[in-house]
């Protein structure tokens, strides 16, 4: 199963975007800013291609598609979340989205746990990312 992150806009806060999975709109995305992150050293992860597997979150509490091998990082995950707050790095996912946040993200990230739960192997990640 292959999932694409596409980054579509971004403010001093945060960076938009949709993810499909094989070539679908699934959701749409919040990551926390490139230069200014909420919490320092935080910021969205670099554009590349990542395998994901899925890994109970201390920190959340839940199982969650965790990526593996992000240059520089750990535990960077998809998870629930609505605000660059939220996010230590990591992809929230949303049904919508209003000025630096994700809404209806608990039922985006059910949605995508079932979906991501039918692949009968390897998922991957692509984070497409237009300014790297």
């Amino acid at each position: 199963m292959k999932i694409d992150i596409f980054r579509t806009k971004e403010t001093p806060r945060s960076v938009s975007g949709e993810l499909w999975v094989d070539n679908q709109l699934e959701c749409l995305t919040l990551e926390p800013s490139r230069t200014n992150p909420v919490h320092e050293g935080h910021p969205c992860i670099s554009a590349g291609i990542y395998t994901i597997m899925f890994t109970p979150s201390p920190h959340l509490g839940y199982i969650t598609p965790e990526l593996l091998d992000v240059p520089g990082r750990s535990d960077i995950r998809i998870h629930i979340g609505n605000f660059p707050q939220d996010s230590l790095g990591c992809v929230l996912v949303g049904q919508a989205t209003a000025a630096d946040m994700v809404l209806e993200s608990k039922l985006a990230f059910n949605k995508l746990m079932t979906l991501l739960k039918t692949a009968s192997g390897e998922i991957t990640v692509t984070v497409i990312d237009p300014k790297e």
